[in-house]
């Protein structure tokens, strides 16, 4: 009997372990059309052992926090392992008549070994637990910071709800999940081994029967887990889906209430949640196939024990008393595996989790910030030959070969149809995309080659719609400029004809601006926002539409600011408004991404057949209208 055991498991044993290192057993057609799009990426897929030895990276950084709880797990490990054996020993005392001094000091034996397992399990938590957030921390602050280096093209075309769910949503899951899985994995494979060592010590022909499943739970095991890994990543997926059109909608509710589409915004929001609530179901139907399973080999594998255990007890091979303890550490070494097989499954969805997490955080952006020069600026910019293609839009050139010099110290105005390429010129300055070809150059230096904090420091763009942040007046006019005195913020301030309204507030420039300020009207931002440019006192500003969304009083506010910063810098204005570019040194007329006309207001309107006569005239005609 026990040579037909022996020869059974060595062959179910060799069979399943060379399947199990079959390679690519498990494809990933088996989830359906749907998902398959959901998963399609223009790179080759991450590598699943790749993801898992990243992840443990993490912990192997807080090694000294890990190594403490591996302290403390193994001594809750050898306080447990024992457990047993003493439980078996007072049942046996009680059942064969042992005698009341036996009992109580099994009984007590076994009570020291509850309380120091206990104490020992407390400190380990909590030690994992500390763990845990200070791989959450660097998780986040890994995506975080490479994230913020990104290209602009990339937020182009990556939605922003779907990287913050990343670094919210999937870092928490990542982080949380590693580090308990850790803990788990190590507290129920350390009593594994101690159990088996005692199982093996008590009866070695048992051992063998209760690990004849194991090879099969094996196979199960990967095939759950290269299923479950996918289904993973896909509802992260679904869930970022889900958080972006949330955090669409709530940011911008008052076009929804202006329009009435709150249920309508309702329904395709429920729809997204479908999405995820299918994706989980398909989890939750794997996760209950692999716990039948499990089930299904520790109750095959408890009866088949207590068969040949019976055998073994009836032909006096081993002791009634034995086969009872037996059965309590093979009791809880089914525990155990049990632990470890959720374990894994919870280690595949964290590599779904963290699959997209691992690209943005190991992804090179197209432009980084290897500038080195800071040289003395004094404001000359020049285009050359310039062509440019929005990398979100490439079939659509926006600059076609423009020559454009900008003369330090002068202000110059960029006018033209909409969508002829005037913003573009600006976002380039501002050295947010690199050109298709051509030269940006400033002071005859390309703009690429100067440090990136230095060259933002002498360029200073104020926007159309500016962003305030959700804090001080003063915290906005001195983002950035840790070096910036309580004098500068105030003389930035006054030239930016904001010192006063500011003064007025409730609070003065400790006054709240709201979420993106709203709590301020639209000209108070503006003039925040020129505030913040001219703190950093900028050799080149510019201004990109700053008055056109502004009534006619908060227009003349903002113009008498831009008129007092204005001084001996170099001043890019691009604007459609008359009183806006009349004063100009130069005006250039942009239409389908070419320089068609530069000179004065006077020299231009002369031109009667030019473009930039019909476009004043059709303003001044409908200002009579």
């Amino acid at each position: 009997m026990t040579l037909t055991w022996s020869i059974l498991a060595a062959a179910v044993f060799f069979v399943l372990c060379c399947q199990l290192t079959a390679p690519r057993l498990f494809e990933y057609g088996r989830l359906d059309e749907t998902e398959r799009n959901l998963s399609s990426r223009s790179q080759p897929r991450e590598n699943t052992w790749r993801l898992v030895r990243l992840l443990f990276g993490y912990c192997g950084a807080q090694w000294k926090w890990f190594t403490l709880g591996f302290v403390f797990l193994m001594l809750y490990a050898l306080s447990r392992v024992f457990i047993p054996a003493f439980t078996g020993r007072v049942l046996a005392d009680i059942a064969l008549g042992g005698g009341m001094a036996a009992l109580v000091r099994s009984v007590i034996l076994m009570s020291l070994l509850a309380l120091s397992s206990t104490i020992f399990g407390g400190l380990r938590g909590g030690t994992f637990t500390y763990a845990s957030a200070l791989v959450s921390r660097q998780i986040k602050l890994d995506l975080f910071r490479s994230l913020i280096k990104q290209e602009i093209a990339f937020f182009d075309t990556t939605k922003s709800g779907e990287t913050v769910s990343r670094l919210s949503s999937d870092c928490q899951v990542m982080a949380t999940n590693v580090s308990t899985h850790v803990n788990v994995f190590l507290r129920n494979f350390v009593m594994c081994v101690g159990s088996l060592c005692v199982m093996l010590y008590m009866s070695w022909r048992l051992t063998m029967v209760t690990l004849i499943a194991v090879p099969f739970t094996g196979f199960i095991t990967k095939w759950y887990g290269s299923y479950y890994d996918k289904l993973s990543e896909e509802t992260q997926t679904t869930i970022a889906k889900a958080n972006n059109k949330a955090e669409e909608v709530l940011g911008s509710m008052r076009t929804v209430r202006s329009f009435a589409c709150e249920m309508f915004e309702v329904k395709a929001f429920e729809e997204d949640l479908d999405v995820t609530l299918k994706m989980n179901r398909k989890k939750s139907l794997a996760y209950m196939g692999y716990t039948w399973n499990n089930e299904f080999n520790q109750n095959g594998v408890l009866i088949a024990v207590l068969c040949y255990g019976g055998h073994l007890v009836m032909s006096d091979n081993l002791t009634a008393a034995n086969l009872l303890t037996f059965l309590l550490y093979q009791i809880q070494l089914g525990e155990n595996v049990y632990w470890l097989g959720f374990v894994i499954a919870g280690i595949m969805d964290c590599v779904g989790s963290s699959r997209k997490v691992f690209e943005y955080m190991h992804r090179k952006p197209a432009m980084p910030f290897d500038g080195e020069q800071r040289p003395i600026v004094q404001g000359t910019i020049c285009f050359e030959d310039v062509y440019f293609t929005y990398p979100s839009r490439p079939n659509n050139p926006v600059l076609k070969g423009l020559n454009l010099t900008i003369k330090a110290g002068t202000t110059v105005a960029l006018v033209g149809p909409s969508g002829g390429g005037k913003s573009s010129i600006v976002s380039l300055i501002q050295h947010m995309y690199e050109p298709d070809s051509g030269s940006i150059t400033i002071d005859g230096i390309p703009i690429q080659n100067v440090d990136h904090e230095y060259y933002h420091e002498r360029v200073a763009l104020v926007a159309q719609e500016p962003i305030l942040y959700n804090g001080t007046v003063r915290e906005n006019i001195l983002y950035g400029c840790d070096w910036a005195t309580e004098d500068d913020m105030l003389e930035a301030a006054r030239k930016a004809n904001a010192h006063n309204f500011v003064m007025e507030l409730e609070k003065n420039y400790d006054t709240q601006c709201g979420d993106r300020g709203v709590q301020m009207s639209g000209g108070q931002k503006q003039r925040i926002a020129i505030a913040r440019a001219m703190v950093r006192n900028p050799c080149v500003l510019i201004l990109d539409e700053a008055t056109s969304a502004l009534d006619a009083e908060s227009e003349a506010q903002v113009q008498e600011a831009i008129n007092r910063c204005a001084g001996k810098r170099t001043v890019l204005i691009v604007a459609h408004r008359l009183s806006t570019v009349e004063r100009a040194d130069a005006i250039a007329v942009i239409q389908k991404g070419s320089l068609v006309q530069i000179g004065t207001h006077d020299s231009l309107m002369e031109d009667t057949e030019g473009l930039y006569y019909s476009l004043i005239s059709k303003q001044l005609l409908a200002a009579v209208d």
